[in-house]
């Protein structure tokens, strides 16, 4: 019976007649693609050859076994009647039939509604929507015959000659060109850029919609388009499918990023003679930043932009991304269940590949660009509505995707629980949440830096040179023993003037006869004399501090290696450590997210960052009650090549820290450690933390912060 209801004949409703059927370029595998063009809405739909032969010969059929027939007569094969009636449900569900042509309008009206509610179409539609502003088609036409010179090769390379000679001319004004740059940033400087922005995006569209004119497309509109409120130019070429010739199409792609790299060439070179103002810093723009933007935006084949279309078509694969995901889906099935599926489209290895690995990247950007729209949505809003919204936008791009590719996982359950492979999943899932969950974190870093419990930094009393260096490293030296040997020029001959400024006085005075005026001269005299006897006494000290001597029984470390005799230093030049104690104490900084999970009198252990040294045992014997807001050691921030991320200093310039900072202290137990300082890492023995306990932590803390809590 069923075979009866199979074979039986039946009307076939007569297509609209306004649809064209054309031929367009060859897939990737170089076999022949036809297109339907529905001009009611603009729109080309890809179809099989198979489909093709049923399209042609439908509406001079009547009824499907006529159709059978004709196919039969022109192509040489036989229809089935499930290929039939799957055709004529496709074209019941694009609207392609035409009973009335009252019926067929409001059939294309009602598939052109929108298929989500008011309220999804609410919270949409900020992030994106269209509006077309012109029809630009005419004015193409007309204007076409004037710019078509811009559109030769001849013109092409004038412009790369152009660009060429600019980068000449304004590699002889570097530093004038990019002392420009500071300007963008001024109130008159974002003004400018901003109209030449869009003078520069106005010629990219025009670039796509002349281009596309020059090989037989329609452009049937212009418009902005708004992605998170932030205004894009768009331009309609969609009769580019129709294209057959793949090159025509990715000259169409690429018009866009080649209309600004031309006036980026351009404008290079204009601003090599334009004098300072409001043009030249306009072409500034042109020339340095807009360009590189549209090449950073534009060729980004993650987004619908130019790269996209381009990638597309240089592959010849129409619809990369909804293809490209269908396939990784299916990948992703495969690896985790082994399934035995057929894949949805049969691609060559190379492309098969190149497909996963696009789809994966897109898959990987559209998460980050999402999260990224999400967060920017809470941050532009007041704080309850930005956590709704943050919300629903995080559950409708993220989380509902992936919960539809879970349903069609309970779709396959069956043939899933049947697979080998999909318990060795399991079994490696689990693994994966079990070390997840395992604390398996049972010691906290903290950076540090490693100091002789009683120590000297030894610095040049003056500025001078080097005659002698009467230590090493690792020497034990006596109170008062000469360590280095430093001779002051400028010191000695400020010495040398205040004593021939004594000999002066002494000699003025021994020349002073006896009536009063003379007494009252020598009272002055004797002052100076005494002054520069002063200034002489006090170079001597000055000088004798240039032979450095050690203050205290103690061992010499920290020697500096680049050291030598006749050498110039300053007085902030370091030149080596004293250390008289026996015990060495380390002082580090401890993060905020790991305070709780240590204690005092914590085991610890400093591991230096010199290769050479031992790791040593510690004490934990101090954490600060608060968080620090400088750093008292300078050498554990990033900005001088620790490992502390900070930004700017106090008033004391002391670094600032990106995030909370605790300071720590630690003794070491080992009496024989090195005395030297030393930068390392102390590892402290603190609470067993799983990697889900510390993402929970975590999360909660960003929660009660933005909570306000």
């Amino acid at each position: 019976m069923a075979g009866a209801v199979e074979s039986a004949d039946f009307q076939l409703p007569p297509l609209r007649e306004d649809l064209q059927i054309l031929r367009g370029g060859p897939s990737y595998s170089g076999a022949p693609v036809w297109l339907v063009h529905d001009p009611l809405r603009n729109r080309f739909f890809r179809v099989t050859y198979e489909m093709f032969q049923i399209l042609s010969l439908w509406n001079v059929s009547g009824t499907a076994h006529g159709l059978k027939a004709s196919v039969e007569r022109r192509f040489g094969r036989i229809p089935d009647d499930a290929e039939i009636r799957n055709a004529a449900q496709m074209l019941e569900a694009s609207a392609f039939q035409a009973t009335t042509t009252s019926g067929s309008w409001r059939r294309i009206r009602d598939r052109s509604k929108p298929r989500h509610g008011r309220l999804a179409r609410l919270l949409h539609g900020y992030l994106f929507f269209k509006v077309p502003l012109v029809r630009p088609d005419g004015f193409i036409r007309v204007t076409w015959p004037y710019v078509a010179p811009l559109f030769s090769r001849g013109f092409l390379l004038f412009s790369c000659l152009v660009g060429l000679l600019g980068l000449y001319l304004v590699s002889r004004q570097w530093e004038d060109f990019i002392g420009t740059f500071p300007f963008v940033f001024s109130f008159k400087g974002a003004a400018v850029s901003l109209l030449s922005i869009a003078l520069v995006k106005s010629l990219h569209e025009m670039g796509h919609a002349y281009t596309a004119h020059r090989y037989g497309c329609r452009v049937p509109t212009m418009g902005v388009a708004f992605m998170v409120m932030m205004p894009l130019l768009y331009t309609d070429v969609t009769d580019a499918w129709k294209l057959k010739d793949r090159r025509r199409r990715l000259a169409i792609d690429a018009a866009g990023i080649a209309t600004e790299l031309c006036v980026g060439a351009f404008a290079l070179f204009l601003w090599a003679f334009l004098p300072d103002g409001p043009a030249r810093s306009a072409v500034f723009v042109l020339a340095a930043t807009s360009w590189l933007l549209s090449l950073l935006v534009n060729l980004n084949p993650f987004m619908r932009f130019d790269g996209y279309y381009l990638l597309s078509d240089a592959i010849g694969i129409e619809n990369l991304q909804t293809r490209g995901f269908r396939h990784m889906r299916w990948r992703l099935r495969e690896f985790l269940f082994r399934l035995g599926h057929p894949p949805p489209e049969p691609f060559p290895r190379k492309l098969d590949v190149t497909l996963t690995l696009y789809a994966i990247g897109t898959a990987i950007y559209r998460f980050f660009l999402f999260l990224g729209i999400a967060l920017l949505v809470y941050h532009f809003t007041f704080k309850v509505l930005g956590v709704i919204l943050f919300l629903i936008e995080i559950g409708l791009l993220i989380v509902r995707p992936v919960f539809n590719e879970l349903g069609k996982w309970w779709e396959l359950r069956g043939e899933i629980l049947a697979s080998a492979r999909s318990y060795i999943t399991l079994l490696v899932l689990a693994g994966l949440v079990a070390l997840a969950a395992i604390p398996l974190s049972t010691h906290v870093r903290a950076p540090a830096m490693a100091y002789p419990e009683d120590f000297t930094r030894l610095y040049p009393p003056e500025e001078g040179r080097i005659d002698d260096i009467h230590v090493q490293n690792g020497q034990r030296v006596a109170e008062g023993e000469v360590l280095f040997t430093i001779t002051s020029e400028s010191l000695a001959n400020e010495r040398h003037l205040a004593a021939l400024e004594a000999d002066l006085a002494q000699s003025r005075i021994a020349r002073i006869g006896a009536n009063p005026e003379d007494r009252q001269r020598r009272e002055v005299l004797a002052w100076e004399r005494g002054r520069a006897i002063a200034r002489r006494d006090g170079f001597d000290e000055r000088q004798q501090a240039l032979v450095m001597r050690a203050p205290q029984d103690a061992v010499v470390s920290d020697l500096d290696p680049t050291l030598s005799v006749g050498q110039w230093v300053g007085r902030d030049h370091k030149l080596a450590l004293l250390s008289s104690g026996d015990s060495t104490i380390i002082r580090g900084y401890l993060a905020a997210r790991d305070r709780g999970r240590v204690s005092k009198e914590a085991v610890a252990q400093f591991i230096p960052d010199d290769l050479a040294l031992p790791k040593v045992e510690a004490t934990l014997t101090t954490v600060s009650a608060n968080s620090v807001r400088g750093l008292d050691i300078p050498e554990l921030a990033a900005s001088f090549g620790g490992g502390i991320a900070d930004q700017g200093v106090t008033e004391a310039g002391r670094p600032i820290p990106t995030s909370g900072q605790y300071a720590v202290s630690a003794l070491v137990r080992d009496v024989r450690y090195s005395q030297r300082v030393t930068r390392g890492v102390l590892l402290i023995a603190g609470e067993p933390e799983s990697f889900l306990e510390r993402a929970w932590r975590q999360v909660l803390k960003v929660l009660v912060r933005e909570a306000g809590l």
